[in-house]
């Protein structure tokens, strides 16, 4: 009896509690308390090994193959380069996330928590994300970054706020749902300024025309002209209003300045001049070893030569164990199979998973499928000018949120097909 009584409440706790927990804090706390990013995922992930341990389903379905198996193999490929190249628990370590993204998968699939505990998360994370940023900008000075480097916390935040805005936009219907989710992709992007991070404002232009442009395809031009419009008018008063826009110009004029100065004279002793000139030395190296790459310790080699003969610059690029650019890094130290495995790891699940949904008839599908095109493409962005899977946050936040995403998409589907069927024989 006590038995049974144990798998009752553990039961309970995990049907009901545990799953709409975990997928609100996927978001929620990314940002504002210390490693924040990995709560959301290793509660899902270790809660569906849990039960799947006990009850033995069938861990993967076919609707699930072309998200999931594109993210193990990318974590098989990446696992066997890394112990090729060192044989220790480092080298396992980054992967094990990619490797355990299944159980989180399988686990939301099993329970099927509410989507909008999804989405409050990361309305909420964003706000906190705004709220520390703006706390640590405008108290001590300088740029925000919260307790990561300010790169990945500014990208990281702007991802939450775009996420916000796509289903903001997808929502029809004005509640409260919708203002919280407009004030999420506000916060994000303020969280973004102020933390002065500018290579996730690189695409980030097209990006927002791409989500307009499928978020609101059945929209009237009318309306499509006054929702840009009002979303332009409202973010320049807001920029003005916070000084934000001073900032965005001051960070845009440097980089330019940075930029001229590198090409005219050679300058590598400013943040973009360094990133230029690391990105021509990966190249001028990655005929060293094509196919393979030269690993990350061939790198730390050719960097320390690199900075000693005056290639690179001492202050900007004697301590770094990337190149600043996801692509680069890839062919460099992984080769042309390295870079395959990236491109596979991204382009896939776009392409095969989520692109087939974004003209779906329900609201909560297309959402969804949106979300999950939006965050690879987001992270294709962050890659021009930073490594963000080399950093246990960026990794974290894609398996953790493309996760939540894929499995909610596959759940709301199923939801959708459901309704569907009952309609039609409910009017035969």
């Amino acid at each position: 009896m006590p038995h049974c009584w144990n798998l009752l409440v553990l039961n309970n706790l995990m049907s009901n509690i545990w799953p709409a927990l975990f997928l609100f804090l996927a978001g929620a706390v990314a940002l504002v308390v210390p490693s924040g990013y990995s709560i959301g995922f290793y509660g899902l992930s270790f809660g569906g090994l849990v039960i799947w341990l006990l009850v033995r389903n069938r861990l993967l379905t076919s609707d699930a193959y072309a998200f999931v198996m594109p993210v193990l193999v990318y974590a098989t490929g990446q696992l066997a380069q890394n112990l090729h190249e060192q044989l220790s628990w480092r080298s396992v370590d980054p992967f094990v996330p990619f490797l355990l993204l299944v159980f989180g998968v399988w686990f939301l699939r099993r329970y099927k928590p509410s989507a909008q505990w999804f989405w409050t998360g990361l309305a909420v994370g964003a706000v906190g994300a705004a709220c520390f940023a703006g706390y640590q900008a405008l108290v001590f000075g300088g740029r925000a970054g919260g307790y990561l480097h300010p790169i990945m916390f500014g990208n990281i935040a702007l991802l939450l706020g775009v996420l916000c805005m796509v289903r903001a936009l997808i929502t029809l219907e004005m509640t409260w749902v919708k203002a919280l989710m407009w004030l999420g992709f506000v916060c994000g992007i303020m969280a973004s300024v102020w933390s002065q991070t500018r290579g996730g404002w690189i695409a980030i232009v097209l990006i927002f025309f791409w989500i307009l442009a499928h978020a609101t395809r059945h929209w009237s031009w009318l309306r499509k002209l006054v929702a840009v419009t009002a979303l332009a008018g409202a973010m320049g008063v807001l920029g003005v209003e916070l000084g934000m826009t001073q900032v965005v110009q001051s960070r845009v004029s440097v980089a330019i300045a940075e930029t001229t100065a590198f090409f005219d004279k050679n300058q590598q002793e400013s943040s973009v001049g360094s990133r230029l000139a690391m990105w021509r030395f990966a190249i001028r190296h990655i005929g060293d070893a094509p196919w393979a790459g030269v690993g990350k310790q061939g790198w730390l080699a050719l960097r320390d030569k690199g900075v000693a003969n005056g290639d690179l610059s001492v202050t900007y690029v004697s301590s770094l164990d990337h190149v600043h650019n996801e692509y680069l890094d890839a062919v460099l130290k992984r080769g042309l199979i390295g870079f395959c495995f990236l491109l596979l790891l991204y382009l896939i699940p776009m392409l095969k998973f989520f692109r087939p949904h974004l003209n779906a008839l329900n609201a909560e599908v297309k959402a969804l499928a949106m979300a999950g095109m939006v965050i690879p493409m987001m992270y294709m962005d962050f890659g021009l000018t930073q490594v963000f899977l080399s950093h246990n946050s960026g990794r974290m936040v894609l398996v953790s949120l493309w996760m939540c995403v894929a499995a909610l998409l596959l759940n709301a589907t199923e939801e959708a097909n459901e309704a569907a069927s009952k309609a039609v024989h409910t009017n035969v």
